[in-house]
Formats: C-alpha cells, structure tokens, sequence
C-alpha cells in the first residue's frame, strides 16, 4: 500500500526530471511517439544521402542489476528530499528471497541490488536510473563527442536526436565514424560500472544508414552483429515504406494463429461475434495508430473476420446471412458495431492531429515542427510535398481536411488564432462569411491578438480591424453584420487558445466520435432496443437481429441463394415459409402467442412482420414491470425456430402442448 501511494506521487513529477528521450511511465507520453521519431528520423538521414548508424541496444536482466546506492544518489541529484530518498530505500531494501530444495523453502537471505517485479514503484525508480544514461549521452552530444540525427528544413531551427528509451529498449543514432563508436563504447562502460546495468552486445544490433564503409569493423568497435533494414523497434516495423503490404503480414499470421484454435470448437454465432469484438477487432489496433492501412491489406482482414463471424467448425464456407456493410454499422443503425478498418485507421491517426496543437514541447511535436515548419497558430505542420520515404507524418497530415470540419478554436489571448482564416465565432471563417470584406481586409494573416488594442490595464479590449477602401452602399449591411459579430464574440485574453473537438464531450477528442463521423451509414430506423436492450443470451440475441432482417435461413431466402426445394411451411403445412409466416403467422406460432396473452391477460393482434412487432412490444406495460415481457417475442421466435429445425432436419415433431 505504502509503495503504491509513493508511486501515485512520484508520478507527478517524472515529467519534470527525466528527459523527453524517454517515453514510458510518464504522463502524456506514449510508446508510439518513440516509433514516429524514428522513422522520421531515418527518413531525413536517408534522404540526406549521408551514412550513419543505429544501434539496438539490449540491456539484460534490466531491473535485477540496479545498484542502489546509484539509485540514492541520483535520487538526490534530482532534488528529491532526505526523507523521500529513506521512503525509497525502506521499500526496495526489504527484499528477502528464499531458494526452494527438494520442494521446499531453505530459508530467507537478503538482497543487495535490483527491483522488485510487480512493485508499483520499480518502473518509475528504472527510469530514473536510466536517466543516467540519457543525461550522458546528451552530455557527449553538447560537447560534439556523438553527433546525432539532424532533422530540419533550409531556415528552421534543426533539432538533434541522438536516442530514443522506452524503459530498457534504447536506441542509438550517430554517424558511421569510429571515433564516435569507441567513446559510445566508453559510455557503456561507465553507464555499466555506476549502476550495474549491463549493455548485452551479443543480442545488440548494429544497421547501416546509406552506404557505410568497413562496416564490420564498426561492428567489431561495439561487439554487436550487423542488421538490415527494415528493423522492429518496439514491435513496430522501422524503415520501410508506409504502404508496404509486407509490414502488416505479422498482424494477419496473429490474427490465423488465433482462429486456429478457435475454429476447431463449436461456436456460437454470439461466442464469434464476442471473439470478434473483444479480440479480432483489437489485435490491429496498435499497428493501426500509426501506420496507414493500406486498401488490399484491409480486405485480407476484414475478410478473415468476415469468414469467422459467418463460418462453422469446419473449413467449409458458410452463407455470409447479412452484408457486411451493415454488420459494420452501429447497433442503433440495425449493425453490430464491428469497426470499418480504413475509417477506423483514419480515426486512430486523428489523435496526433489533435495532439500537435497541444503537446508543443514533446519530442515528437518538435521534430515534425523542424522536418516540416508549422502551419498558422501552431496548430498543424505545413501541407508536405515530395516524397513519402519512409515517414509516417505525411500520410498522417493528409487527414487534415476531415479532421479539420470538427475543430474549432475557442480565443483566449488570440496570439494562435487567425482572425479571417480559422473557425472561432462560427462555423465557418470569416471568410468565407464575409468574403467581400476579406478582400478588402488589411489584416488578412492578422491574428486576433494583432487586431485587439487595448485602452489600459483593467479595460476590455477593441477591434481595430482596417480595410483598403470604404465601404460600398450595397456592403454597409455585410460591415454591420461583421461588427455585430466581432463585438459578440470579445475574447477576455487572459487565458491560452484552445482547440475544441466539436463531436466529443467536454470538447475533448477521442478517436470513437471521429470513427462515427468518418463512417456514417444511411440513417434506418431499427428496432434494436428489442434486440440487444434485453438480458437475452448472446446467440438468442444475434439470432433476433438476424430475424429483424430477415435473413434467417427460411424456404424463400434459401430459394433466392439458389437452393431447389419444396419451400412449404413443415409447421402447418399450408403456406410457403417466409420470416414473419413462420414467426408470426404459422399455425403453432399463432398458437404459443395466444397462450401467452391468455396467460398475461391481455388482447393483441399480431402485426404484419416481425421488425413492426419488436418495435411495438418494447415497455409496453411500463419500464418497471416490462423486463420479463420484453422477453417474450426472442423466447417465443427461437422456441418456433428450434423446433422448425428439428422436425427440418431430425424429423422429430413435437406436439403443441410440448412446445408450449
């Protein structure tokens, strides 16, 4: 408990003492950012034309090897206190081991070194070991030991990456020069020797940017083998092409290993639909959140799924009963909620959209800030031109434009925000509100800040917007309407600007709204509170959506799939079997409603089809009293429909009164 109420804490502050290189445990970071910032990184060396290297270090057995008393002192070099360095030092001195002979425990001894697994507090007391590493690796980058990767564009600030941590991963980025390997070398060393963790050079990994000469003797200076690109760097690819179809095999053999094993038992058309969400569906997401997908890998996938949803326990293929279009739409718009790839890839990658307006001083905002120069207010990077490479933030700024329609900037001091061109008293800009005053306008690429002028301290703020020439007869109405408008909308200034996500909560972004309004099937009207509103098991529940449809394997669907056969009804017999006859207006069906209205007292006259029953027989005795009635119409259908397969397929026929 103590441990976890100390991590809770130190939490707060990591952000300030451990350097942006590093990217796990610290809040507002993220293991993908470490992956963007390498490959545009290598993109930019590649399209330099100048060699260099990266190195893939492995340190081993990361946290047994912790010197604590490095531990302590970096501790007190951070500025922590006397009292919080003992708190630290109480919970990772009282360790104690025992070694099991024969069965059995032999006794307890004490340990000098390393962290506990599964201690809240071991990952957050790593990195600060790991720091060490960091702080000396930017200490030989200052004074031109190392030289890193420089990213930039003619007339910007350049921005130097020399490594990239994510807990133990740690990546290095320098140029092919001997000198530069032999005092990396030399950091290990002393990175080694004063905290005990220990760089594993045999399962390192040396890869050449460009053409590299002597290549093995590099290699010899570290001790480490030779690799290739592309390579994986926290289970992402690193340095190949975006749209290379080859990227994303590892996520379809996942996702085959997965239905191996599952298509040797009998499931459910609920337990798949289940896999598929909870697992299927998930299995792509980490790739999807940065990678683009391209079109052809997307139909493998959904293909796959497409195949488990409808199939059986064989190899067999099943009759896929309702397209997939419509399988993919919300549950309230008649779907079952299964996510569209390409839309939902679109989505994932919106949320660095909306993080590049706010995360201004993370690593990654800064080197696609210095790769490819900021557009107006700092909110987006320029529009990119040339080619792709293997950078991943091009394809991710051509989101831009859908993402954009959502936005809108709330003024705070209005030093980021455009007065004509960006979306922040309507919803549209002013101009295209007032086009006819924009021309005429000499504030154009003004922002607001730059068109307010205040009259003293405590007094609001004025517009000063000027125009080239007076206004016509015919404009005086459009300069009102803009006046009224501005006057309406006076930012207070003594706050930021802000960007608000207009589909989302509290103005907050999340890839959920943005999936919804990429994918926007047609509007329907379905009766899916009957269907999935109910405590119905999984599989009687995907039975009645399918029903709602009318897709449920009757004489005239199987007629229209091409099936030869009779198409009577084998309950009575005397009419062709449809949906709603054989649900609904069957003999044995008017039969067992009968029995239920007799027994709950009630009148009713059963409706043509079955979509106009489930929409009919919801609450209809009241919220309270209706969760035993809102049942009936799924117990009564598939009580019809198994007793139909039975006299269908194992020509047994039950009686009535059985059934009822």
């Amino acid at each position: 408990m103590l441990a976890k109420v100390l991590a809770n804490r130190l939490a707060l502050v990591l952000d300030g003492v451990i350097s942006e290189s590093q990217n796990s445990f610290v809040g507002g970071r993220k293991i993908l950012d470490s992956v963007l910032v390498a490959n545009e990184c290598l993109d930019s060396r590649l399209k330099s034309h100048t060699p260099g290297l990266i190195c893939k270090l492995d340190i081993e057995k990361a946290y047994d090897h912790v010197n604590w008393d490095c531990l302590y002192f970096v501790l007190d070099r951070m500025g922590f206190g006397c009292k919080w360095i003992s708190w630290m030092r109480a919970c990772t001195s009282s360790v104690r081991f025992s070694v099991i002979v024969n069965g059995s425990p032999t006794g307890f001894f004490d340990s000098s070194r390393g962290l506990r697994q599964g201690d809240p507090l071991s990952p957050l007391l790593f990195l600060m070991i790991v720091e060490v590493l960091s702080r000396m690796l930017r200490n030989a980058v200052e004074r031109g030991f190392i030289k890193g990767f420089q990213v930039g564009r003619d007339g910007l600030p350049s921005v130097s990456v020399s490594h990239l941590l994510y807990a133990d991963d740690t990546i290095l980025f320098c140029d092919a020069h001997p000198e530069q390997l032999l005092y990396i070398r030399m950091v290990l060393t002393c990175f080694e020797a004063v905290t005990g963790l220990k760089v594993n050079m045999a399962k390192s990994e040396m890869v050449p940017i460009g053409e590299v000469n002597g290549l093995s003797a590099l290699a010899d200076l570290l001790y480490c083998h030779v690799g290739s690109l592309p390579i994986h760097y926290l289970g992402m690819p690193l340095g190949a092409s975006y749209k290379a179809v080859e990227i994303w095999n590892p996520i379809i053999e996942k996702i085959e290993r997965r239905l191996a094993g599952w298509q040797k038992m009998y499931l459910s058309k609920g337990g798949r639909l289940t896999l598929l969400m909870s697992t299927l569906s998930s299995l792509p997401t980490y790739y999807l959140s940065l990678f683009p997908i391209p079109v052809s890998v997307a139909k493998r996938i959904e293909s796959i799924q497409r195949n488990f949803l409808w199939g059986g326990t064989g190899e067999d293929p099943k009759l896929h009963l309702v397209a997939w279009e419509r399988v993919c739409s919300p549950i309230q718009q008649g779907g079952l909620g299964v996510r569209h790839l390409i839309p939902f890839n679109r989505a994932l990658l919106g949320k660095w959209l909306w993080q590049f307006g706010l995360e201004e001083s993370h690593l990654w905002r800064l080197v696609v800030a210095a790769k490819y120069g900021e557009g107006r207010g700092g909110w987006t990077s320029n529009t990119l031109r040339g080619s792709y490479g293997c950078s991943l933030w091009k394809h991710i700024r051509m989101g831009w434009e859908d993402f954009s329609m959502h936005i809108h900037l709330e003024v705070g001091s209005g030093s980021r925000v455009s007065l004509w061109h960006d979306k922040w008293c309507s919803d549209r800009p002013l101009k295209e509100i007032f086009p006819r005053l924009y021309d005429c306008s000499l504030n154009q690429g003004d922002s607001i800040a730059e068109v307010l002028s205040s009259q003293g301290i405590g007094q609001a703020r004025v517009w000063n917007v000027t125009f080239g020439r007076d206004c016509n007869d015919w404009e005086l109405d459009q300069m009102v309407s803009f006046l009224s408008l501005l006057h309406s909308h006076t930012p207070r200034g003594d706050v930021g600007d802000k960007l608000v996500w207009g589909p989302g909560r509290k103005g907050i972004f999340d890839s959920r709204s943005f999936y919804h309004v990429l994918h926007t099937p047609q509007k329907i009207y379905f009766p899916w509170k009957g269907i999935w509103g109910l405590k119905a098991p999984p599989r009687v529940a995907f039975f009645m959506w399918t029903v709602a449809w009318g897709r449920i394997l009757t004489c005239d669907n199987l007629k229209k799939r091409g099936f030869m056969l009779a198409g009577w009804c084998c309950m009575c017999k005397s009419a062709d079997e449809t949906v709603d006859h054989l649900l609904l207006h069957c003999r044995m069906a008017r039969h067992l409603c009968n029995f239920v209205f007799q027994f709950v007292g009630v009148d009713w006259v059963l409706p043509l089809t079955v979509s106009d029953l489930l929409f009919g027989w919801r609450n209809w005795f009241g919220k309270r009293s209706s969760g035993i009635w809102n049942l009936i119409p799924s117990c009564l259908m598939w009580t019809i429909w198994r007793e139909r397969n039975n006299r269908t397929f194992e020509d047994v026929e039950s009686p009535v009164a059985k059934v009822t």
